[in-house]
């Protein structure tokens, strides 16, 4: 995701979630992201999440969630 992030960055706002604060901790438990690596796609100016994928994920598989993510607007 890291690698992906200079070329998405202008269209997608990217959150990296530090499970061991407090505070991280729960947004994660909010989006029901508890297991590592997770991704979770929430629609703008809410809080729905519309996609949620676990585990490590290929390059192409991650360009196609953003891509649709940002053709869909969330």
């Amino acid at each position: 995701m890291h690698g992906l992030r200079p070329e998405y960055q202008e269209r997608v706002n990217f959150v990296i979630l530090d499970y061991d604060r407090t505070e991280d901790a729960e947004l994660a438990d909010r989006l029901g992201v508890l297991a590592h690596p997770a991704f979770a796609v929430v629609a703008p100016d809410s809080d729905e999440v519309t996609d949620r994928l676990y585990g490590p994920l290929v390059e192409e598989k991650l360009r196609e969630v953003l891509d649709g993510a940002i053709a869909t607007g969330g």
